[in-house]
Formats: structure tokens, sequence, C-alpha cells
């Protein structure tokens, strides 16, 4: 059944995508005002990234199909990998000028 005909269900995916795209734009808007702090840069962006894994959950448990889940896991997965090449990049920054800013990875490239 893809597409149930329950309004009550489609009201549920209606409030949960919903919250999905609140969840982005924080996330969207946090990146535009900490340019310069590297630490809530990636923060923001990992919240932009498992928003994006929240609506792949949600729209598979309406659907009741597998794939958005397995999905859903790529993407944190990803969202780890991701998090961590990025702090070790914020650790290198700050050791080389003892502040983890956008211009400290000028720096790293000497």
């Amino acid at each position: 059944m893809l597409f149930p005909n329950s309004h009550e269900n489609l009201v549920a995916l209606f409030l949960c995508l919903n919250y999905s795209a609140m969840l982005f734009l924080i996330g969207i808007v946090g990146l535009i005002i900490n340019r310069r702090n590297l630490l809530l840069m990636l923060l923001s962006l990992e919240l932009t990234f498992l928003s994006s894994a929240l609506n792949y959950l949600f729209v598979s448990s309406l659907i009741n199909l597998l794939v958005g889940s397995i999905y859903a896991v790529l993407i944190i997965i990803m969202v780890v990998a991701d998090t961590t090449i990025g702090l070790s990049l914020v650790v290198l920054a700050y050791r080389g000028s003892k502040i983890a800013t956008v211009g400290s990875f000028i720096t790293l490239r000497n």
C-alpha cells in the first residue's frame, strides 16, 4: 500500500516533515550565522544531514519499505565520517594558530 487513504497518516507525515524542515532551516541558518566558528559550523552541517535522514525515516515508515531506513543509516554513517574528518581538521588548525576559526586554515597550506 504505497499511498494510504487515511488522513491521520498524512497529517502525521506532514507534521513530521515540517519538523524535519525546521531542523534543516536551523542548520542552514546556523551555517550562515556562524561563519567564523568551525565547531558551530560543523554542528550545523551535521544537523542538516540528520534532518534529511529523518525525512527518509518518516517517509519509509509511511510507505512500509525498508529502503528508506537503510538510506537513513547510510546517511548517518556518512555524517559520522564527515564529523571525524572535520574535527581532526579543527584540531589541526587549533594546534597551528591556537584559534579555531575559518581564517586559521590559511596557516595549514604552508
